[in-house]
């Protein structure tokens, strides 16, 4: 792995692209390089320097999508090696040690651990990594070995599939990286036990940014009432309403996977007959909910990104208002409402905008509880790379 992290050139930069790497940001984008000293190839570790060529930087040359380096250390005593790497992941594990997390949770957090581009999980005996960067995947081998040596799984897998990889140009795959274990795990969270497949599963195989909101509406489920879990996927939402007491949870989703996989979750903590999956576009079942005059006392509205880029704010705000809107039109008066939006461009200040657009037009009032929801601990938000924040959310009482 050594000559992974021999430098074969300079980058220089200029510009705007300075003066943010002086406050300690992670990416430079292409539009601030000026050009490329040496035989310098994406994946490469490279020195970024100044016109001046004073030293700025190490990090990954990428040259693909917008982007031109993938920063890893500000300091040049303190150039990426295989050590460094080790070190890196280590740091991690420590943090997330302190955060008592039980047997699954984030690892890394692209630039809010210093590793931008990357992505980790673990569940269990299993570790799943993401990579958006040239750099990062060439290094994908090394990855896996330190992880298993350090946490002891069983087998490290890779989801490289994401909308984010083809947008770049960069291949899609997923598969196993190293260890001989099948891609299914058990988690628990709050008492829920999940089993979670990181190859079939969407991103790696579970939401674990939600576990925060998840427990949450587990203390506030409505004792003996029915709870709708809407993009429910394997069932989160829904089964931690039951175990708070809830009487019955109707889980809905468009995925004839999520659908399957929430009734084996419902049946692996043995609330088979208080659980219904229906396999729906959300859309279509609220205004069939509607027209049957079904109510809920608990909605819980959790889509995918519907903002994926800045060009579609405008056609994606309308979305959340429309589904925010009839979710509102089946919950009981009084009922609890859990809002969320993983869109990074989707702020909480127009989330909660979304919602008082919602209840205006589903002639509601609403009234919130508590500030803004946020992702779990493990996914710690860097405030010079604002879209490691991206999971905001809201629980409120409509009345």
């Amino acid at each position: 792995m050594s000559g992974e992290f021999t430098p074969s050139g300079k980058v220089v930069i200029f510009g705007e692209g300075v003066d943010r790497l002086r406050r300690g940001e992670r990416n430079v984008y292409l539009k601030w390089l000026r050009r490329r000293e040496g035989a310098v190839e994406p994946g490469d570790l490279v020195e970024v320097v100044d016109d001046s060529g004073e030293f700025l930087a190490w990090g990954f040359y990428e040259g693909i999508g917008a982007m031109a380096v993938r920063v890893l250390s500000l300091d040049r005593e303190d150039r990426p090696s295989e050590d460094w790497l080790r070190s890196a992941l280590e740091r991690a594990l420590r943090f997330r040690e302190r955060l008592n997390l039980g047997d699954f949770f984030r690892l890394v957090h692209s630039e809010a651990d210093g590793l931008p581009g990357l992505i980790v999980d673990v569940y269990s005996s299993l570790g799943v990594v993401t990579s958006t960067s040239v750099g990062m995947d060439r290094r994908l081998g090394s990855i896996a070995e330190i992880l298993a040596e350090l946490l002891g799984l069983d087998a490290v897998y890779a989801r490289n599939d994401a909308r984010t990889r083809r947008e770049v140009g960069l291949p899609t795959w997923r598969g196993r990286l190293i260890g001989e274990a099948g891609p299914t795990a058990r988690i628990e969270e709050g008492g829920v036990r999940f089993e979670v497949d990181v190859i079939r599963g969407q991103k790696t195989g579970f939401f674990i940014d939600q576990r925060e909101n998840r427990l949450l509406l587990q203390r506030y489920a409505p004792r003996g009432g029915r709870v709708l879990d809407l993009f429910s996927y394997t069932g989160g939402f829904g089964l931690h309403a039951l175990a708070g007491g809830a009487a019955e949870a109707v889980l809905v989703d468009e995925s004839d996977y999520a659908v399957e996989a929430a009734m084996r979750n419902a049946e692996l903590n043995g609330l088979s007959g208080r659980v219904s999956a229906v396999r729906s576009r959300v859309k279509e079942f609220l205004e069939s909910a509607r027209e049957r005059g079904d109510r809920y006392d608990a909605v819980v509205v959790d889509p995918p990104a519907l903002v994926p880029s800045r060009e579609r704010l405008s056609m994606g705000l309308k979305t959340y208002v429309a589904v925010n809107t009839a979710a509102m039109e089946v919950l009981e008066p009084g009922g609890l409402m859990i809002s969320t939006s993983c869109s990074q461009f989707v702020d909480a200040g127009r989330l909660r905008r979304v919602l008082l657009t919602a209840a205006s037009k589903a002639k509601r009032r609403v009234r919130f509880l508590g500030g803004v929801l946020g992702q779990s601990p493990d996914h710690p938000v860097d405030p010079l790379h604002p879209w490691t924040g991206y999971l905001k959310g809201f629980a409120l009482v409509v009345e």
